[in-house]
């Protein structure tokens, strides 16, 4: 039964992912065989049907069970999706058989101890535990959603009811969990404490290694050694416990570990592939507008503080580009890109 359990986490949270995300990738260049990119992309792009979805049932005060039949047919449409799109990328455009390049074994060693950092830190966050006050709202709001069949109807500090609480329904990734949850058959504090670390560490470091093959180009050898270094200071950064490393570390279950460590460097990834696209007067690719869309609706997913956070970082990178390339066409799909943010900000302003 546990296997079984298992099998249909990982089917929810790496399989369909990295469906979803083979299609998205079969139209970015230079990203077309990445699987690390396909993981990432998936992931924004299922996390935000999921912020689609849920926000209007919570409104309307739906029951989970329908929240979960919606987006599991919703995830299997798109798996099937992007597959289906990548088979016929493949077929359009046959691969050659790649010369595979000599890894030597001083980067056999530097990845295995990079491997070994990343054990140490799974471990860490799924057996070892740490006391936090916000577990006694986001894990306790998955735990009746799942046990009760509601969405944000009850205190979850009382166990009485109440009315809709806005500022937190507009950012249900509880409900996330709560629906791995129903599909396992796992115990929400089962998903959030041990299954979320699991996963959600793994793909924090997937993104940063994007991060490093783009600032590391054409130095591919020295990848190992930034992924050793990234891994250090995660480890060393418990310094305070409002960094983002130590959210990674003890709050992965919490929506705004998944906003700094997921959604922040997933953007700087993307819209650096954006500014190599300006800089050698290219177009930007819609496919990589679109992961932009869905990053900035994943981030309203985290945290309230999600759209207002992206649409600051979008500012930034909106008036950069503008300054240094002079193209005002730019602010079109930058515009496409932050209104998720401006819904949901709005929708917070009006319903709370």
């Amino acid at each position: 039964m546990l296997v079984l359990q298992i099998g249909v986490l990982l089917l929810f949270m790496a399989a369909v992912p990295l469906g979803i995300g083979a299609g998205i990738a079969s139209f970015v260049d230079g990203q077309k065989n990445n699987a690390g990119f396909m993981w990432m992309a998936g992931y924004l792009v299922l996390l935000a049907v999921f912020q689609f979805v849920s926000v209007p049932m919570v409104i309307k005060g739906a029951r989970l069970s329908t929240l979960v039949l919606w987006f599991t047919v919703l995830c299997i449409l798109l798996s099937v999706s992007g597959i289906a799109l990548r088979l016929r990328y493949m077929r359009r455009h046959p691969a050659l058989r790649p010369v595979k390049e000599r890894i030597g074994k001083r980067a056999i060693i530097l990845w295995a101890v990079f491997g070994a950092l990343l054990l140490l830190q799974l471990f860490m966050a799924g057996h070892l535990t740490f006391a936090d006050g916000d577990d006694s709202y986001f894990v306790t709001v998955a735990t009746i959603a799942d046990g009760t069949d509601t969405l944000y109807l009850y205190l979850p500090y009382t166990g009485g009811t109440t009315s809709l609480d806005m500022r937190h329904a507009l950012a249900p990734f509880p409900l996330y969990i709560a629906f791995l949850a129903r599909v396992t058959g796992l115990h929400t504090a089962t998903v959030a404490h041990v299954a979320l670390p699991m996963v959600l560490i793994p793909l924090t470091y997937c993104i940063y290694g994007l991060i490093g093959s783009r600032l590391l180009k054409g130095r591919n050898r020295q990848l190992p050694v930034f992924m050793i270094f990234t891994a250090i200071l995660i480890l060393w950064s418990n310094y305070s416990l409002y960094t983002a490393e130590t959210f990674l570390m003890t709050r992965t279950r919490q929506g705004k570990a998944a906003l700094g460590n997921i959604v922040v460097p997933a953007f700087f990834f993307l819209v650096y592939l954006a500014g190599e696209r300006l800089a050698e007067n290219k177009k930007v690719e819609k496919s990589l507008w679109m992961l932009l869309f869905c990053l900035t609706t994943f981030s309203c997913l985290c945290s309230t503080f999600g759209g207002f956070l992206t649409a600051v970082l979008f500012g930034a990178f909106g008036l950069c580009a503008l300054i240094t390339y002079k193209r005002w066409r730019l602010l079109l799909p930058l515009v496409f890109c932050l209104l998720p943010a401006a819904v949901y900000m709005g929708m917070y302003m009006i319903l709370k």
